[in-house]
């Protein structure tokens, strides 16, 4: 691991970590908000709606995609109190959503400050690695220290993976999310890979903005949510150069399918969240 990417983490797990600590001592330990509680993070990946597979769904291009295999490398993972400044957004027209959706990121990128979203209510502060394709319950990473009350958004950090998740993380081969499957369109169907670099610098690795409603308690799970159907959002499959024999394509950052990955997989929309009280 480079130092580049050791300091990039570092800086945003101190920087975060230190305002939970900071904002329940600020808090206290009295009342229902404010109070310190230990609940439990975990990942799922979201079905696309009208869908009972992980990984298949119908892109807004028209294609049929079928996932038959992905990994990703995500975290950490920071609950904020401040909902996300695009919920307003839902009742605009189509168009300013979408001016939104490219804008807003851009201008937090400049502003060097992760704080806009209030206090860090929960965290979860390491990478994992992911299997898109593990369908069933939630995978419980583990126990998380986070304060009573209610979080209204949530960030996370795309990356390549580091040395520490080992045999886990070397099957990536150093990428930060690596897919393949095939789409499909009439007659036309498109085996293909996929590979996406998330490096430094940190705002180029960070999803932020991802709206919840989530009453953080003691010993309930919250879970995020991967959304691959949101990814291939205005992906043109039909623009790819297949190889002869039906192999597999390549899909290489100069595509336009590998542009529009990258682009949605960072963006809010990519991720959802969802909290499960204690029975």
């Amino acid at each position: 691991m480079t130092s580049a990417l050791r300091s990039t983490r570092r800086a945003f797990t101190l920087m975060l970590g230190s305002a939970l600590v900071g904002g329940v001592s600020a808090c206290g330990l009295s009342g229902t908000g404010g109070r310190a509680i230990t609940f439990r993070m975990g990942l799922r990946t979201a079905l696309a709606p009208g869908e009972t597979v992980p990984g298949e769904f119908t892109t807004d291009t028209g294609w049929r995609v079928r996932l038959s295999s992905g990994l990703m490398v995500l975290g950490p993972i920071y609950l904020f109190e401040n909902a996300s400044p695009l919920q307003a957004q839902a009742a605009a027209p189509r168009v300013f959503q979408r001016l939104g959706e490219w804008l807003l990121p851009t201008a937090r990128a400049h502003e060097g400050d992760f704080f806009s979203g209030g206090r860090v209510l929960g965290e979860w502060d390491r990478e994992v690695v992911f299997d898109l394709m593990a369908g069933g319950e939630p995978r419980v990473l583990g126990r998380s220290p986070g304060i009573a009350g209610v979080a209204r958004s949530f960030s996370l950090l795309l990356q390549p993976p580091s040395r520490a998740l080992g045999a886990e993380g070397a099957a990536l081969q150093g990428r930060s999310v690596v897919l393949e499957g095939a789409a499909f369109r009439q007659e036309q169907r498109v085996p293909f890979r996929v590979a996406l670099d998330f490096p430094p610098p940190l705002e180029l690795q960070r999803v932020d903005f991802v709206p919840i409603e989530a009453d953080l308690d003691d010993e309930g799970l919250f879970v995020v949510e991967v959304q691959p159907h949101r990814w291939f959002e205005g992906a043109h499959f039909d623009r790819l150069t297949l190889p002869p024999g039906g192999a597999a394509v390549d899909i290489t950052p100069e595509t336009q399918v590998h542009r529009a990955l990258s682009v949605n997989v960072r963006r809010h929309t990519a991720f959802a969240g969802t909290w499960q009280p204690i029975a």
